[in-house]
């Protein structure tokens, strides 16, 4: 088994150095990820090589990638498996040197003179957790995800769970929803720290409170243009998973939760105060 996946892997190495700056046609900066760091772990931290919806187009699986570190070669890969034809990069072992740009590049395999399309993901490690911490009283945070939403969507929401959410592909201001046709007071345009999503947020997620259809607007500025768009989605209490969607740990959340402290003390719609 690790002899044909260092075969497989040899490839890789030898074609990022290959790859030039004139070859590259368009780069796509990811959200940022967050990991504590690890020697084992039952979730382990994983790179995806582009978006959602990239990955999930029927060619992408068919797609020449390379991936690079710090733009150089991927070299380390002692501790790093690729998942599903280099779909992912999962790492087995996580430290402070893993932390920096991962870079994966993708072109048909059929048109070798294409060029390049790079999504670029930067990765934080942050250190272990506290002694103390680790063997403290402090209650788990509910499960909690971070959301793309897709126009039209239904997010499958658990009772408690936490989902924030990036509505808008592009940065937006000014956002505001009508929840079942009534203007709310919802918890936008927030200040997590990364790689938590923005947009909106849903703190214990209760059926009579969150559920049912959302109009979303916001307002995009590119260069001199401004523009309004709207995106419209369903929120429905279900346990079934998102297709679009990313567990977020513990710590994270409470980094978050802590960067929010005086909202989450407000009644607003989207809040609900997590109880020890």
């Amino acid at each position: 088994m690790i002899p044909s996946m260092l075969f497989l892997m040899a490839p890789i190495i030898i074609a990022a150095a290959q790859i030039q700056h004139d070859q590259i046609a368009k780069t796509v900066y990811l959200n940022d990820t967050s990991f504590v760091a690890y020697n084992a772990s039952e979730m382990k931290c994983r790179i995806d090589c582009a978006d959602p919806d990239t990955m999930a187009t029927a060619s992408f699986r068919g797609l020449q990638k390379i991936w690079m570190f710090n733009d150089a070669d991927l070299i380390n890969l002692d501790d790093k498996t690729f998942i599903d034809s280099n779909k992912s990069i999962e790492f087995q072992v996580l430290t402070a040197d893993d932390a920096g740009s991962y870079q994966c590049c993708v072109r048909s395999t059929d048109m070798a003179y294409q060029s390049f399309i790079c999504y670029r993901t930067q990765l934080i490690v942050m250190d272990e957790l506290p002694i103390d911490e680790i063997n403290g009283t402090e209650a788990p945070m509910a499960p909690s995800w971070n959301v793309v939403v897709m126009d039209g969507m239904t997010i499958n929401a658990q009772p408690e769970a936490n989902y924030f959410m990036k509505i808008f592909e592009d940065n937006a201001t000014d956002i505001h929803c009508l929840v079942n046709h009534i203007l709310a007071d919802i918890h936008t345009e927030n200040s997590y720290p990364p790689p938590v999503f923005n947009d909106v947020a849903i703190w214990g997620f209760n059926v009579t409170e969150h559920s049912g259809v959302y109009v979303c607007n916001g307002t995009i500025s590119i260069s001199n243009e401004t523009t309004v768009e709207t995106v419209e989605f369903t929120v429905a209490e279900s346990m079934a998973e998102n297709e679009n969607a990313e567990f977020l740990p513990d710590l994270i959340v409470r980094e978050a939760q802590k960067s929010n402290a005086a909202l989450l003390m407000s009644p607003l719609l989207f809040v609900v105060l997590l109880r020890a």
